[in-house]
């Protein structure tokens, strides 16, 4: 189970958001629960990189509730991903074909310089591959000040 945290000012730590507070309730008190901690180093922007996937997988999909579909936002994201040059290519055991995996978008897996690169090269592949057909200067100009 994963949760986000935040340390308060006293000490505490508090869940962050409202599936994390969810989680929580879970927890009984009294009782020792062990947990690794990950510190994201920009939890904010984290979120809003996903929340650009949903805007995507929305209009890839014609339909305002595709985010809420896992595997649809996953295939978009899978996608982009690949589009803005962030992959691995890996070939069939028998050498005849490959395939490109998407690389990892943690924190743990890319350098800062790497990352702002790449919310710059996601937007220009959502450009040219979601959004090509679209003369909505409203989504565009959304688009292009998502980061």
């Amino acid at each position: 189970m994963k949760i986000n945290l935040i340390k308060t000012n006293d000490g505490s730590f508090v869940a962050c958001d409202e599936e994390s507070q969810a989680k929580m309730k879970k927890f009984k008190a009294g009782v020792v629960h062990s947990h690794d901690v990950k510190v994201n180093q920009n939890y904010r922007l984290h979120q809003k990189l996903f929340a650009f996937f949903s805007f995507c997988t929305n209009y890839y999909y014609g339909d305002m509730e595709a985010y809420k579909d896992e595997y649809s936002v996953l295939y978009v994201r899978n996608k982009l991903t690949v589009i803005a040059g962030y992959f691995v290519q890996k070939h069939s055991r028998d050498g005849t074909s490959f395939e490109l995996i998407p690389l990892s978008l943690s924190y743990e897996s890319m350098a800062p310089e790497v990352r702002q690169e790449f919310y710059k090269k996601i937007v220009d592949a959502a450009l040219n591959r979601v959004f090509d057909k679209t003369t909505d200067e409203n989504v565009l100009n959304q688009l292009r000040s998502w980061f």
